[in-house]
């Protein structure tokens, strides 16, 4: 998803490469602009924390369960992008 909203940003006057940095960019630009629908945010935003908690926090589990949720949203999200940026 990360990789998705990047490919977004060559399109966009953005400078940045930190992760909070370009989700916050994109949430602002496309999310409270309409472009996409929150649920995309939202779903970007779940996807970002759980890999912060997976990277940096000593114990962390993810569920089956939120990983096949996590993964159909990626799924959505990454074909909306790629709709928009086909136009």
């Amino acid at each position: 998803m990360f990789y998705a909203v990047l490919a977004l940003l060559v399109t966009e006057p953005f400078q940045g490469s930190e992760h909070s940095g370009v989700i916050g960019y994109f949430n602002k630009r496309f999310i409270r602009e309409g472009v996409f629908p929150p649920d995309a945010g939202k779903y970007l935003n779940l996807a970002f924390e759980a890999r912060q908690e997976s990277d940096y926090k000593e114990f962390s589990e993810l569920t089956t369960e939120n990983v096949q949720e996590l993964l159909e949203h990626a799924k959505a999200f990454i074909e909306e992008v790629r709709k928009y940026l086909k136009r």
